[in-house]
């Protein structure tokens, strides 16, 4: 069962990538198979809380919203969505650790931009965040325990 839904998981991460990578947008309709495969991981896997679920809603989602409030165009509301779902299917510490981790690919990802001469630094340029976000929380969800090990000699 949680091979199935991995492999569903990663079909619609892909889905969500290619969609804000063409169109910098995240819609709703994308993320309804998110949700599906949300409400089906709690009973397969009832090792994460409800509590932990509904923490994980709002423990990144809410930040991201507050700040996007302050800084006009910081995060996109489908990227703030996708955490909402994401904290519910994978509970707020494997949320967090896929949120950061995320944030490590996409400042990869600026890198690499800044390097190749595609953006220029000092620009606002605008970039999806879907594809990082989406990778490191399908990183989170299959080894997340690993990349706490890694990054903080902890586990969980």
């Amino acid at each position: 069962m949680k091979l199935c839904m991995n492999l569903c998981l990663a079909a619609v991460f892909i889905w969500i990538m290619w969609t804000d990578i063409r169109t910098m947008t995240i819609p709703d309709n994308v993320l309804v198979p998110l949700v599906i495969l949300a409400a089906m991981s709690v009973p397969a896997e009832p090792e994460i809380s409800l509590t932990a679920r509904i923490i994980g809603c709002f423990s990144v989602a809410l930040p991201m919203y507050i700040t996007d409030r302050f800084i006009d165009g910081a995060f996109g509301g489908g990227d703030i969505r996708l955490l909402a779902v994401m904290g519910f299917y994978l509970g707020w510490k494997m949320c967090l650790v896929g949120t950061v981790t995320g944030f490590f690919f996409g400042g990869l990802q600026a890198v690499i931009l800044l390097i190749s001469g595609k953006v220029k630094f000092g620009e606002r340029t605008r970039i999806p965040f879907a594809p990082a976000l989406c990778l490191g929380l399908y990183a989170a969800k299959l080894w997340g325990d690993q990349i706490i090990g890694l990054f903080f000699g902890l586990t969980w």
